[in-house]
């Protein structure tokens, strides 16, 4: 069992921030496989705590991340840079936003294509925010 990726650079000299997301054995993050996201303890903004394995090789890793790092790996950047989905809550300095509002969100053609203003699509959205002031409309 590996408990921390990279946490050292050879030499034993400490390798700046948190571990990279990635297994060292198969030098690729394609196969992790997310077993558990909690808060650091003791708490630090930004930070949660994961565990992860690879489905490859059958390595195990568990330490800190940043929430910028685990919204890369689980995300893909399909939601925002730096805000972690994980199913319907939205983490952005390692503690899940709040609900603040429920509303409809209009999406218009883009600017200047031939689109009419009636080929508008209107969703519902709840916006969030979290406690550092950023804030986020997300489709309910």
């Amino acid at each position: 069992m590996t408990t921390s990726p990279s946490a050292k650079l050879p030499g034993g000299i400490e390798g700046p921030g948190p571990p990279a997301l990635i297994c060292s054995g198969c030098d690729t993050a394609n196969n992790l496989l997310v077993e558990a996201i909690e808060a650091v303890n003791p708490a630090a903004p930004g930070f949660v705590s994961i565990q992860y394995s690879c489905s490859d090789c059958g390595s195990f890793y568990a330490h800190a991340a940043s929430v910028q790092q685990v919204a890369e790996l689980l995300n893909a950047g399909a939601t925002a840079p730096g805000v972690l989905q994980f199913g319907r809550y939205f983490i952005h300095c390692g503690e899940p936003m709040e609900d603040i509002a429920a509303g409809v969100s209009h999406l218009g053609p883009p600017a200047g294509s031939q689109g009419s203003a009636s080929a508008a699509i209107s969703i519902g959205t709840r916006q969030l925010r979290c406690r550092c002031g950023f804030q986020l409309d997300a489709p309910l």
